[in-house]
């Protein structure tokens, strides 16, 4: 290795993150930088403690229509002059993209997780999503999917091909996520006696048909009684939670559903390695982490059609797929895993086995610390506001 990129290898870059730290994915990507050594800023609405990183609090009335959030440009151009980035780089391309990009610094990284530009999650049915959102992926000098399907998109929008890159969103981290954890601490701790239990981690929307799961919870019953259904809370609209409640109640099945809140990201290994399958079924997604968690640990996934997933879902391989707007599509397909062992192991070992592009939270951090470096030392040979004496190896 030459002087050169050892000296490179040492730099400690200044990072500035917009991005709501309410997503484990976020905490996660910004405290592996921070534990590498580099000086992280984050600009949220959410105001958390996090080891080694600055927290600047952000949109103080997050419920403001989106007009008057970008209003916040200002005091976020201000912060970032101040804190004098290499890399300001926006987890989002809708409210966070937009601002980063009115900031009009460089370079700039844009992450989209999916609903930001797909147009049948609303993406694109505001003014501001029609106008500002090209805008944002045009202005930025790098944007990165998770998913083949959503770099695709990208590039579709507007983005420039040789500015768009897949990096995982963050990976998974295969020493926490892993099959054979003793999970029975929290069996205990959720009352669950020695039911079978089937994992719903997805927001509670309408967006994941979280009524289709519940409809299918009383044919499920009738033939493996016992089961209980956990619903993850998260991020949930507390109205739809109560109704979601209510049918459970009126379906004769409120026994068998357990309602936890946050699961903060290192309990996650527990619940997927203590049910036997995770349902979610959304009508549009992106990658989802808790997919990619869920098949290392071997739970076998229950998930919609959609193309989105290619490349890693396989029906019949690793995975099931039914009709997220069909609870007996739904019914038949748990009923078939939770009676037919011999189905089920071999579509776990799959689960487990699978490998696929983006996957590995240590690889994508990695190539994105390299892409970190690349922008900010192409910018300081340009000159301007990043000057390449920033970056004197220690």
């Amino acid at each position: 290795m030459t002087q050169e990129k050892k000296a490179r290898k040492s730099w400690r870059l200044r990072l500035c993150y917009i991005a709501d730290l309410k997503s484990s994915h976020t905490v996660r990507w910004v405290s592996y930088f921070a534990q590498k050594g580099h000086t992280v800023l984050v600009l949220s609405p959410t105001e958390i403690e996090l080891p080694g990183v600055l927290v600047r609090r952000i949109f103080r009335t997050p419920t403001l229509p989106k007009l008057v959030q970008l209003t916040n440009v200002l005091p976020v151009l201000w912060t970032i002059v101040s804190f004098r980035p290499h890399i300001l780089h926006a987890h989002y391309a809708r409210i966070y993209g937009w601002l980063a990009a009115l900031t009009f610094f460089r370079p700039l990284v844009v992450t989209v997780w999916g609903g930001d530009i797909l147009e049948d999650q609303g993406a694109f049915a505001d003014v501001l999503g029609r106008t500002l959102t090209p805008f944002t992926l045009r202005r930025a000098d790098l944007v990165t999917a998770h998913s083949r399907f959503l770099r695709d998109r990208v590039m579709a929008l507007g983005g420039r091909s040789a500015a768009v890159e897949m990096v995982g969103c963050p990976g998974v981290d295969r020493r926490l996520f892993k099959p054979g954890l003793d999970s029975k601490a929290l069996r205990k701790e959720l009352r669950l006696g020695e039911s079978r239990v089937v994992f719903c981690p997805r927001i509670i929307d309408t967006l994941y048909n979280t009524e289709t799961v519940v409809r299918a919870i009383p044919e499920v019953l009738r033939e493996v009684p016992g089961v209980k259904f956990i619903f993850s809370q998260h991020m949930g609209s507390r109205p739809y939670i109560e109704r979601m409640k209510r049918l459970a109640g009126e379906l004769g099945v409120e026994a068998a559903t357990v309602f936890v809140g946050s699961i903060p990201h290192e309990l996650m290994p527990l619940y997927f390695n203590l049910a036997e399958a995770l349902v979610s079924i959304p009508d549009s997604d992106g990658m989802p982490q808790s997919l990619l968690e869920a098949m290392a640990c071997g739970t076998v996934p229950v998930v919609s059609a959609l193309p989105q997933y290619n490349g890693v879902v396989k029906n019949e391989e690793n995975a099931l797929t039914v009709n997220q707007k069909d609870p007996h599509s739904l019914a038949g397909a748990l009923i078939r895993l939770l009676k037919d062992d011999r189905a089920r192991a071999r579509l776990s070992n799959a689960a487990a086995g699978t490998t696929a592009e983006g996957m590995d939270y240590e690889n994508e951090m990695a190539k994105m610390e390299k892409l970190y470096h690349k922008m900010a030392e192409r910018r300081g040979k340009r000159g301007g506001g990043n000057d390449a004496r920033c970056f004197l190896p220690e």
